[in-house]
């Protein structure tokens, strides 16, 4: 399950809206505020291993062309979209399909 927990991280690091438009804070709704400030606060939390490993994914992610950058915050809207259910099926499956690689 700490790999679903490492996806999390990363899909929320990804659809943050700070991640989203790289907006000044004062132009963040106070509920994306919120949610910045506890993104930044688990973040602050991890080990520095896992601080690198994000920052280094955050980096390709930067690095990606926008359409392919679009394309992940859509799947990643409907992965927020499911109910927990959901949700877990598809970690479940998702983990399934890593381990065949």
């Amino acid at each position: 399950m700490r790999g679903a927990a490492a996806i999390a991280v990363l899909l929320l690091a990804l659809a943050a809206p700070e991640a989203r438009a790289q907006r000044p804070w004062q132009s963040l709704t106070p509920e994306e505020q919120r949610r910045a400030w506890e993104n930044y606060q688990r973040y602050q939390q991890l080990p520095e291993q896992r601080q690198r490993m994000l920052d280094r994914r955050y980096q390709q992610f930067r690095s990606m062309p926008p359409q392919e950058r679009d394309r992940l915050r859509q799947n990643y809207d409907q992965y927020r979209g499911l109910d927990p259910n959901q949700r877990r099926e598809f970690v479940e499956k998702y983990q399934r399909w890593k381990g065949r690689k």
